[in-house]
């Protein structure tokens, strides 16, 4: 019965963004590794490739990245971002750097409320200035009685600090809203779900609201 009923859900979630124009799927594959087993140092690889509704691929990210766990249980994480985006003419590139620390909060409900902060400067190729701006997620993790998954459910506002002449903006640029069921074979972590985009408007552009499918790989060597 739990299984049926979760089965269900994760359709739902699957399918219903198929009715906006705007939906796209948004793939991510991360790699991590340790130098030794009990080391607090963890190397890490994220690549996410997104794809438009006709399959053609529209953005791809690639994030390397080191972290160091602390003695409290807190995490702090720091590392760079290549970006590079399809459009009309060419294609349009952005370098990061950032700088996070995650941390647990409470434990409510059988699961875990958890927090990630992370800092962005953002440089685009053939424009001038650096965008700073801050991301903020809060983020709830919980076993499904009767099954091996974990729904997560996640919310996450990115807040511009400065405004720059190539579209940075300051204030309130971005917020995605997340329900993801997570599952585990062997030392692979995957999720699916769906997510709500909303993009601030600027410069007289309408605001956005966009759907999209995501999915998830995740592999420790």
């Amino acid at each position: 019965m739990h299984r049926n009923f979760v089965f269900a859900c994760l359709v739902l979630a699957l399918v219903a963004p198929c009715a906006s124009a705007e939906n796209q799927v948004w793939t991510t594959l991360t790699l991590k590794k340790k130098p030794s087993a009990d080391s607090r140092y963890e190397f890490e690889l994220n690549t996410e490739m997104r794809y438009q509704p006709d399959g053609d691929l529209d953005t791809i990210e690639i994030r390397p990245g080191v972290s160091y766990r602390l003695d409290s249980g807190m995490k702090v994480s720091g590392g760079y971002l290549f970006g590079s985006t399809r459009r009309a003419g060419p294609d349009r590139r952005e370098h990061r750097l950032w700088q996070q620390l995650s941390y647990d909060i409470a434990e409510l409900g059988g699961g875990k409320l958890g927090g990630r902060t992370k800092m962005e400067e953002r440089w685009r190729e053939g424009a001038d200035g650096t965008g700073w701006r801050l991301r903020q997620q809060l983020a709830y993790d919980a076993p499904i009685t009767g099954t091996k998954l974990k729904l997560n459910l996640s919310d996450e506002a990115t807040i511009g600090l400065n405004t720059t002449g190539w579209g940075h903006s300051e204030g309130m640029q971005e917020n995605r809203a997340k329900a993801v069921i997570k599952w585990k074979t062997g030392n692979l972590d995957w999720e699916a779900g769906y997510m709500n985009q909303y993009r601030n408007g600027i410069n007289g552009a309408d605001d956005q609201y966009n759907d999209h499918i995501v999915i998830g790989l995740s592999a420790g060597f």
